[in-house]
């Protein structure tokens, strides 16, 4: 929608504002990020935040897909194994940081309490996170690596199952090996010949 008259949005507040709002959550969590709190530490006022997001879930979220640090990476590269090792890698680096732990638990308790929240961090955040990885998953089935009847979806959650259990829910560290476990978990499920050929 064509915006109104008026002054033109300054994107320094925008970055400050996602800045401000992403450090609170890894300090304070979730329930302890409010519109204030991130108005003072971005040194703007409250109209200012609420002029780009209508919410505290929109900022939130907003804050956590414009984070570098959490966005999935480009993947392809030219193999399922590779791909899926790129994809865990990255998974593992985020899973192995105690801020992402933490304000990881804290949204995952507050899911089910705020639906505004659950509906923007699974449409805005997961999903597209989900529909990179079901890319690479789809072009290997194009070249043959993985069968053509394989379920992405319970592919996608065994390869992030695993490290969210152990890192968030059960707070232990995660193994060096642990990206290649997983793949090669999956490999052996639900990869073809041409897949599992590459494994060392």
């Amino acid at each position: 929608m064509p915006r109104g008259p008026g002054r033109p949005r300054d994107a320094r507040h925008d970055r400050a504002i996602l800045a401000a709002a992403l450090r609170i959550l890894q300090e304070q969590g979730y329930a302890g990020l409010t519109i204030e709190g991130v108005a003072a530490r971005a040194g703007v006022g409250r109209p200012t935040i609420y002029r780009r997001w209508p919410s505290k879930p929109a900022l939130v979220v907003a804050a956590l897909v414009e984070s570098s640090a959490l966005a999935l990476p480009s993947i392809d590269t030219g193999t399922l194994r590779g791909d899926l090792l790129a994809v865990q890698e990255h998974q593992v680096e985020l899973m192995s940081s105690p801020a992402t732990r933490r304000v990881t638990a804290g949204l995952v308790a507050d899911l089910t309490t705020d639906p505004e929240l659950a509906e923007k961090y699974v449409h805005e955040y997961l999903v597209p996170r989900r529909a990179a990885v079901w890319q690479a998953l789809e072009r290997a089935v194009d070249r043959g690596e993985l069968a053509a009847d394989a379920d992405l979806a319970f592919v996608y959650d065994l390869l992030v199952g695993p490290l969210f259990m152990r890192a968030v829910v059960w707070g232990q560290p995660l193994p060096p090996d642990i990206a290649e476990q997983t793949v090669d978990v999956i490999l052996a499920a639900f990869g073809t010949v041409s897949a599992t050929r590459h494994q060392p």
